[in-house]
């Protein structure tokens, strides 16, 4: 049998070079915009409503169908990663959701944007699984949870700061100059991605794409690489064998796709009830629209020092998901202080920034331990279908809020039924580990995905492919 190199052993263990740096610091930048422009409606929907004589409740429809449409994105165009590359998918993606949110621009009623917003969610839906996908198989094993979450931290700062930003031109520029600012810089972000964004090294080896790989290895540890031209090889690759979700749920990633699953979908549902109505909730509480607008930026601002706090610790820990058990306890506790301090701007503040780093930041890691469940040649499959299970949360949560919201509930109940999620989440990756202690499998799933599940999958799709 001929030599071969193993190219994710060679970037577990060299030092993090140039290249990689470069290609994490693209990802955080369309992490960024994604973040930016996934709460946009959340952010500005004060400001349109007063413009258009509307209450804030009304425009829940808007803000449902991004969510949809991340659906969609992640479902049909996220998993496409897997055949086609994360490079194109990720660059397509943010045409999309840039060129949608700067037409936005020109909407005059709720029915025009609505459109507008899930062709604008299709394409975060691509890109926000591809994004965490893509960090995860740039980064060295010693520190990828820490990557994964800085990625997430990116999205997070991007709606701290789009919210900063509301609140500064909103007043004087209005909420269209908004919708331009999120529109138009992912669109001359483009160049940059198609210069210096390139493919991971993972998929162009399961694609037999050895020369292209090789180049990007010797980058990366020339030394390792040498110059012979030895074939490339990924851990876990199967040659033949065509990604699905079905695979997800064969015998033995089953469990942990489950189990994510109800986290996800719990999590996000949080995350989204409080992001989508937390400026009108407190505007409607009493506070003014610029503290209203703040207030969700700071919880934005927690997430960033959460999450990379969070990824950094997972990356030391034995056991990362009692770790994350507790931080979103932690964050339901934060929750009910947050409904009890709504006569005090500086604790609301506090405790805001306690829920953003809890739950947001939480959520982030929990998908730097979802691209460690899948092999790369499944990672976009697992990470789309985990996204889109979460976006189905992310649409019921806003709803829940913006009925809510109609049925004029004070602002303490409606915080006081976010601690919900965060205890099913909680709860959950208590499960996950507790299983992960008793099995020894869950820790690393996708080691354990036999061949026989593999054959037994095609044979019942009657494929009749075989794998080596």
């Amino acid at each position: 049998m001929s030599p071969t190199l193993d190219a994710q052993h060679i970037i577990d263990n060299a030092p993090l070079s140039f290249v990689q740096r470069r290609a994490i610091a693209m990802i955080m930048a369309v992490s960024f915009f994604d973040g930016f422009d996934a709460l946009i409606m959340a952010i500005t929907a004060p400001s349109i409503a007063e413009e258009w004589g509307t209450t804030t409740a009304s425009l829940t429809p808007a803000i449902v169908a991004s969510l949809l449409g991340m659906i969609v994105g992640a479902v049909l165009l996220a998993p496409r990663a897997d055949h086609y590359g994360r490079r194109p998918l990720l660059i397509a993606g943010v045409a999309i959701f840039g060129a949608m949110t700067l037409c936005a621009v020109a909407a005059q009623s709720i029915e025009q944007i609505i459109p507008l917003r899930f062709l604008a969610g299709i394409g975060l839906g691509a890109v926000i699984p591809n994004s965490y996908a893509y960090g995860a198989e740039y980064a060295p094993k010693r520190i990828r949870a820490t990557v994964v979450t800085i990625v997430g931290a990116s999205s997070a700062a991007g709606g701290f700061l789009g919210g900063l930003l509301a609140s500064a031109v909103m007043p004087s520029l209005g909420w269209r100059s908004v919708f331009l600012i999120g529109g138009l810089f992912p669109l001359l972000l483009i160049p940059a991605l198609l210069r210096w964004l390139p493919e991971t090294v993972q998929f162009l080896t399961l694609r037999g794409k050895h020369d292209q790989a090789r180049s990007i290895l010797r980058s990366v540890d020339a030394r390792a690489v040498g110059s012979f031209a030895a074939p490339l090889t990924v851990p876990l690759s199967r040659e033949g064998t065509k990604p699905s979700i079905k695979l997800l749920f064969t015998r033995h990633l089953a469990p942990v796709t489950l189990l994510l699953c109800v986290v996800f979908f719990s999590a996000v549902l949080l995350i989204l009830f409080l992001m989508s109505w937390i400026p009108s909730v407190l505007k409607d509480a009493g506070f003014s629209t610029g503290q209203a607008v703040f207030a969700s930026s700071i919880c934005n601002l927690g997430a960033m020092v959460g999450g990379v706090a969070l990824g950094a610790r997972i990356d030391r820990s034995k056991s990362p998901y009692h770790v994350l058990s507790l931080a979103f306890l932690v964050a339901g506790i934060a929750i009910v202080v947050t409904a009890l301090s709504l006569g005090s701007l500086v604790v609301l503040m506090i405790s805001l920034f306690v829920v953003g780093a809890c739950a947001i930041g939480t959520q982030m890691c929990v998908n730097a331990v979802a691209t460690e469940v899948y092999p790369a040649w499944l990672r976009a499959t697992g990470m789309g279908f985990l996204s889109a299970v979460g976006r189905v949360g992310s649409v019921v949560g806003p709803s829940i809020g913006g009925a809510l919201l109609a049925a004029q509930l004070p602002a303490r109940t409606i915080f006081l039924l976010a601690v919900i999620p965060a205890i099913v989440a909680a709860v959950g990756m208590g499960v996950v580990g507790a299983v992960a202690t008793s099995r020894r499998r869950i820790q690393a799933p996708a080691d354990a995905l036999e061949q026989s599940d593999l054959v037994e999958t095609e044979e019942n799709s009657g494929s009749g492919s075989r794998n080596r």
